[in-house]
């Protein structure tokens, strides 16, 4: 399985700070392995796709039977549980 990322969102992703994008990478490979360990959104614009949070940045992401594809990140926190 491998992850892919679309050109805004690569654009999103080298913006970050280094530190954030280590952090999303070991996130990354631990998905392809894992695709569904994070929790579905169940509400708003992003319902539907599943989420992880990195350094207050949230990652979006969809899962087929080949790929992970990150479809956005987008700043702010998750709410606690």
């Amino acid at each position: 399985m491998r992850v892919v990322l679309s050109t805004e969102v690569l654009e999103a992703f080298g913006e970050l700070p280094v530190p954030t994008q280590r952090k999303a990478s070991d996130l990354f490979r631990l998905v392809t392995r894992f695709p569904r360990m994070f929790r579905i959104r169940k509400r708003g614009l992003l319902r539907g796709y599943r989420f992880f949070e990195v350094d207050r940045r949230i990652f979006y992401y969809e899962v087929s039977s080949t790929e992970v594809r990150i479809i956005g990140i987008l700043p702010g926190m998750m709410r606690g549980a």
